[in-house]
């Protein structure tokens, strides 16, 4: 049987696999703290709409606790839209915090479990 050198067969293996890492995409990752006002200020939207006092109010809560200025907050927002990688786990983030956000909301509507024998 034919022997294979080691030495060339390692070499070419850690090249490939550097070919391989090195041409995958990097996932970029997602601004929780910015996802969470995107989404405190969509919820804030759909409630008291778009342009009412309290509505402008109630953002402007929401900017300045999660430390955005209006402006910082919509340059953010261009980032985002102008970044085609990063739209798509973006708008993921977005629909999972909702998600969340709905699934706490009705956990606490759940009337308590009742165990056998209680009445």
């Amino acid at each position: 049987m034919a022997r294979i050198p080691r030495i060339p067969l390692i070499l070419g293996l850690v090249v490939l696999l550097c070919l391989q890492t090195g041409c995958e995409k990097k996932k970029k990752s997602v601004d929780e703290k910015f996802v969470s006002t995107y989404t405190e200020l969509l919820i804030v939207e759909q409630m008291y709409g778009k342009d009412t006092p309290t509505a402008r109010l109630k953002r402007k809560t929401i900017l300045n606790e999660a430390g955005y200025s209006r402006e910082q907050f919509f340059k953010k927002v261009d980032e985002v839209l102008d970044d085609k990688d990063m739209w798509v786990p973006f708008q993921k983030a977005v629909i999972d915090r909702l998600d969340s956000l709905i699934e706490q909301g009705n956990q606490k509507n759940k009337p308590p479990r009742r165990r056998r024998g209680e009445d």
